[in-house]
């Protein structure tokens, strides 16, 4: 009895041992377009394939490729029957269940519409040790349609490797380089990625995100203070830099619209001195101090502020006397010990700051009531 439930169950495992495997592109067939079908036989057919489509049409008989069109939605179960010489004269029969949906139509095309890139944490640029691995960068896209996405990750230029992957329908997905080769941690210093897709067809330059690699064991440069604090766009400055493990090869950077002019100078340690030149369009507002080294990369403590522009009057032209009305004369005094003008210096100072080359001495000037020229005599 034993010998024979063995037997009948080495029967049934062979029976139901898989014959091979179908392959559907695209993964969602839509109805009234064309599936395509890939058989991929666990034995060498010794004849032709037949496929039954599971939709009552007539079967198929061809190779291991094979197309059909769906009239209609719904689910079906595909089949595919082939000779093969260790059968005995029975086929071999594989089978994959789909699904038909309704066909998008014209007005929704294979597109991506958003592309975001980032590391595992969600940041945009990281610093690793040399040799670290795997090293793994993520892409978030949200496309519209159905189709096959085609692209490359690409380091500092040069492809890692080409992949595709079937996308079916609107909707938003996350990739990831890990199919991959790892990203390269052998170089020290900055390294940029980037998705180059290359179907479908993308008419916006593609994002990039930055690594840092760096020595291990060893702690990056940190700018605790810089000296002076503010600069104004359109001038060169030289700055005293206060921080900490500074030494010559290091690389300092307040932003794109303030460029370093002359390389570093390390006077005592601790300190190193750089001359900066502000575009003339940087906009006001404060820049995070970065350090750079073969040992990484660190933001901050220090602050550089951009101030406004300043507005100055032109030397050639001389100062006209002006003269409040007698209204503003009267709210700007503070006479009998009463500060009339509270609300209305407040007002003014707001919307008339000193740095916008008015002082608050002359904000009456700004209401001034001015006479009219005496018409010639006849």
């Amino acid at each position: 009895m034993r010998t024979l439930l063995i037997t009948l169950t080495l029967f049934c495992a062979l029976a139901l041992r898989a014959q091979g495997t179908i392959t559907v592109t695209p993964g969602v067939p839509v109805a009234g377009a064309p599936a395509t079908f890939v058989l991929s036989p666990t034995y060498p057919p010794v004849g032709p394939v037949s496929w039954d489509f599971g939709d009552q049409t007539q079967p198929l008989s061809g190779g291991i490729v094979a197309s059909h069109v769906y009239a209609r939605t719904g689910s079906y179960t595909v089949r595919a029957s082939y000779p093969y010489a260790a059968g005995a004269g029975l086929p071999a029969t594989v089978q994959v269940p789909i699904l038909v949906a309704t066909r998008l139509g014209p007005s929704a095309p294979f597109t991506i519409s958003m592309l975001r890139l980032r590391w595992e944490d969600g940041r945009v640029d990281r610093s690793v040790e040399q040799g670290f691995s795997p090293l793994a960068v993520f892409a978030d896209l949200k496309f519209e349609g159905t189709g096959i996405l085609q692209a490359q990750w690409v380091v500092d230029g040069i492809p890692l490797g080409t992949f595709a992957t079937q996308l079916a329908f609107a909707g938003t997905v996350t990739l990831d380089s890990r199919s991959m080769l790892p990203l390269p941690t052998t170089a020290l210093g900055e390294h940029w990625v980037t998705l180059r897709i290359l179907s479908p067809q993308v008419y916006v330059e593609p994002p990039q995100i930055r690594y840092f690699v760096k020595l291990g064991g060893e702690e990056a440069p940190q700018v605790d203070e810089v000296v002076p604090t503010v600069v104004r766009p359109g001038e060169e400055t030289e700055l005293r830099i206060r921080g900490r493990r500074l030494a010559p090869g290091m690389v300092v950077s307040f932003g794109k619209d303030i460029a370093l002019v002359a390389p570093l100078r390390f006077p005592e340690p601790g300190w190193a001195i750089a001359k900066v030149f502000v575009a003339p369009t940087a906009h006001p507002g404060f820049r995070e101090a970065q350090a750079f080294s073969k040992a990484g990369r660190s933001r901050g403590p220090a602050r550089l502020e951009v101030l406004p522009r300043s507005m100055r009057a032109s030397a050639t032209t001389s100062p006209t006397p002006i003269h409040p009305s007698p209204l503003v004369a009267f709210l700007w005094s503070e006479g009998e010990g009463v500060t009339r003008p509270s609300l209305l210096r407040a007002l003014t100072a707001a919307f008339f700051p000193a740095e916008e080359g008015y002082s608050a001495g002359d904000v009456p000037n700004l209401f001034l009531v001015s006479s009219p020229e005496p018409l010639p005599e006849r």
